[in-house]
């Protein structure tokens, strides 16, 4: 147990209480336009995952969660929260370009905001996790450099992130946007079932997670091939931040 981060003294009492353990959760989506014809699909599949994990208290008590879609502009679906106070999921409408900048840059500002806010509630906060999925490559020109921000050492919130490709996604891409796992969708795959294959892997680490209480990185997910990470993120972050 790491006592800076795990326990608090107890009021005049000598004793230590143990803080609930927190892992900050960011599900980043691709909402550009070419995932039109698998929105349906998607809301789908994000209504059945929020009805998982909203039926498994431990995972949902210890994975907070916060939804983010992008396209020509990034947009904060659900703001982090535990999934069990959240009714039902918002529907998400696909459409517009893939700026990847705008996705890291959003991700970067909330984990400011929601690690304080985590820390307010007396959690001990892990390290976030970014799963991203999507689905082409970006149409911005600094989405490189806005990554390179989001995951810089220096900061001491930056985050683990695990990438997952299907449709028309760029291999070289996908390995320079994840730090700890990169997947794409094996060829021929139908896109509907990458979908499910890639919420169904999160699903299954967050679940691995909350029963070790740390972050369990999937080594490996059905129907995706695993890709090589960019040699300049290999090194192992510790799980609880400065």
């Amino acid at each position: 147990m790491n006592d800076h981060e795990d326990a608090v003294p107890g009021h005049g009492t000598g004793a230590y209480h143990l803080r609930q353990k927190c892992l900050p959760t960011y599900l980043v989506i691709d909402a550009s336009a070419s995932m039109q014809p698998h929105q349906h699909t998607l809301n789908r599949t994000l209504t059945q995952l929020h009805a998982t994990i909203s039926e498994s208290p431990r995972v949902s008590e210890f994975a907070h969660m916060s939804l983010i879609a992008f396209s020509s502009d990034a947009h904060l679906i659900i703001e982090m929260t535990d999934l069990d106070r959240i009714q039902a999921m918002p529907e998400i409408v696909c459409n517009g370009r893939t700026n990847y900048s705008a996705a890291f840059d959003l991700v970067r500002s909330r984990i400011e905001t929601d690690v304080d806010d985590l820390r307010g509630m007396g959690m001990a906060v892990l390290r976030p996790v970014v799963f991203l999925l999507t689905d082409g490559a970006p149409t911005d020109a600094r989405w490189h450099d806005a990554f390179r921000q989001l995951v810089d050492r220096s900061w001491p919130r930056h985050p683990h992130v695990i990438s997952y490709g299907f449709g028309a996604a760029n291999p070289d891409v996908l390995s320079k946007v994840a730090t700890k796992a990169a997947f794409l969708a094996d060829a021929g795959t139908d896109q509907d079932q990458a979908l499910l294959e890639a919420l169904g892997s999160l699903l299954n680490s967050l679940v691995a997670s909350s029963r070790a209480g740390e972050m369990q990185i999937p080594r490996s997910a059905p129907g995706f091939v695993a890709q090589p990470v960019s040699p300049e993120y290999l090194t192992v972050p510790t799980e609880y931040m400065d």
